[in-house]
């Protein structure tokens, strides 16, 4: 079983990301759906703020019910779908992160990206590409339009 990291912005092309991870793999599959947030540097914002918890008010219901759906359509390849935030801006602590999910490889879409959520967002693309870590990039084995579903809403 392998563990994909997937830097997201929770959209639906998150989602179509997984799924070409999905039709690719030849194992069963967890996935770590992340977001990379800067550390807040105010010691106020640290001591007082519930950081957090409000970012997962990032995550659309929509998209926990693609996820579900994703569960339950590929219930023999996919074992987990979680969400974690990633919360620093240094590269040594990102790959701690990726250690402690047990991580294999991480799948992202370069004509995609990974769009900024909120002031704190990190561009997420410069730290992956430099984390030591198999990368899977959809574009490769998918055909553009699928990404691009998103986009026509």
């Amino acid at each position: 079983m392998k563990t994909v990291i997937i830097p997201s912005d929770f959209t639906l092309t998150s989602i179509r990301i997984a799924e070409a991870v999905i039709k690719e793999s030849h194992e069963p599959v967890r996935f770590v759906f992340t977001h990379l947030f800067h550390v807040a540097d105010d010691i106020q914002d640290l001591l007082f703020s519930s950081y957090r918890k409000k970012e997962y008010d990032f995550v659309p219901e929509e998209f926990w019910q693609e996820c579900k759906t994703i569960k339950d359509l590929y219930t023999s390849q996919v074992s987990t779908i979680r969400i974690e935030f990633f919360y620093g801006s240094k590269l040594a602590a990102f790959k701690n992160f990726l250690d402690y999910h047990d991580a294999d490889a991480i799948a992202y879409s370069e004509t995609y990206g990974i769009p900024l959520i909120s002031k704190s967002s990190i561009d997420a693309l410069p730290v992956i590409k430099k984390a030591g870590l198999p990368l899977i990039n959809v574009d490769e084995i998918m055909e553009p339009e699928y990404l691009e579903i998103e986009n026509l809403k």
